[in-house]
């Protein structure tokens, strides 16, 4: 019940987001995540695990290699791909959230907006929540979500598909509302066509 609760409790301050009709079907919090954005040559890997300056602690290995195999590929595409450019936006956003709902999928920032304009009760009162549209992406743009098929720290990571044929990874935090979210975009379908078309 905490995911209807956790969308529930978002729904107010997402609202001002939609359009007329636009219904909210899921959110969650998001973690950045810290899988490999670049493909990993194991030549490279081996060549950088010999240079001295990092055997001696005086460089950095970026260790894409480990990165991957832990956690997952964050990210395929061009630089100007749908997936890259949602990807970025997470990765840019302080604390992003993923609103999904029947025509795009959103990512906003939230922040608590005080009732009071001044002294101690703006820092101690009550306040609203109030979010921040990032990033959006239309539903027609999106062909599905899985549970993200790669990484051992896998546990709310789902693997977003776009018509471009990019494809980003989205970590949900905490993960049990990986699969609200992955339900609410839909998975892939057989004929190509957009996810979550039964929502419309």
């Amino acid at each position: 019940m905490a995911t209807k609760d956790y969308t529930a409790n978002m729904a107010p301050a997402v609202r001002p987001l939609l359009d007329g009709g636009e219904r909210l079907l899921a959110a969650s919090p998001l973690a950045k995540d810290p899988g490999t954005t670049e493909d990993v040559s194991v030549a490279d890997e081996l060549t950088n695990l010999l240079d001295p300056t990092i055997l001696l602690g005086l460089g950095t290995h970026p260790g894409n290699a480990l990165q991957r195999a832990v956690f997952g590929r964050a990210v395929t595409g061009t630089p100007d791909s749908m997936a890259r450019r949602l990807f970025d936006a997470v990765d840019g956003a302080e604390g992003p959230r993923v609103a999904v709902t029947d025509r795009r999928l959103l990512i906003v920032e939230v922040y608590a907006d005080p009732k009071a304009r001044g002294g101690w009760r703006r820092w101690l009162g009550p306040a609203d929540l109030v979010a921040r549209d990032v990033h959006a992406v239309p539903r027609a743009a999106i062909l599905g979500a899985v549970a993200a098929p790669a990484g051992l720290f896998r546990r709310g990571r789902l693997l977003v598909g776009f018509a471009d044929g990019s494809g980003c990874v989205l970590v949900c935090a905490p993960p049990s509302l990986a699969d609200p979210v992955v339900e609410a975009i839909g998975g892939p379908r057989p004929d190509g066509s957009a996810a979550g078309e039964e929502h419309r």
